[in-house]
């Protein structure tokens, strides 16, 4: 068997990342984990604003948990989380030395209008998280694109 491999996707909201995970997922195969989803059966589609961050800390240590632990017992994940900032891709990269697992970063990017009209859809679908206009704009102040240093695969 081979080793089991980490597959954490890169981009804002709205960037195609859930429907590439669910293809690697399917493709690989791998156990995909999504916050999102996560945070939809925990909390609910639209968390309260002021809670968000606290419930966004409990889903992803959670969700940490197994897929560290499938990763153990040798099977691939895919973590369809975003990893917006530096800090966090640099936290995902120790995490796959400390498990001796090769990471694979995917890149994922669309033009603003075509995101926002995703997440617009998005938003009428049931069991989806709930983005409003003033969040995405809220987030997008958090996001932080990959350094020139960061290997990675484009997705297109």
């Amino acid at each position: 068997m081979s080793q089991p491999a980490i597959h954490a996707l890169h981009g804002f909201l709205g960037s195609g990342k859930t429907t590439f995970a669910r293809t690697l997922e399917r493709d690989l195969p791998a156990i995909r984990f999504s916050s999102d989803e996560w945070m939809v059966m925990l909390y609910g589609q639209d968390p309260p604003e002021e809670l968000f961050d606290i419930y966004r800390f409990r889903v992803l240590a959670v969700i940490r948990s197994c897929w560290t632990r499938a990763l153990e017992v040798g099977v691939p994940v895919v973590l369809d989380e975003g990893f917006w900032t530096r800090f966090e891709r640099d936290e995902l990269r120790a995490e796959a030395a400390a498990q001796g697992a090769p990471l694979i970063l995917y890149a994922l990017d669309t033009p603003e209008a075509v995101a926002r009209e995703r997440i617009r859809r998005r938003n009428l679908e049931p069991g989806s998280l709930y983005i409003t206009e003033n969040t995405y704009d809220l987030f997008r102040s958090r996001f932080e694109r990959l350094g020139p240093d960061e290997t990675h695969v484009v997705i297109v």
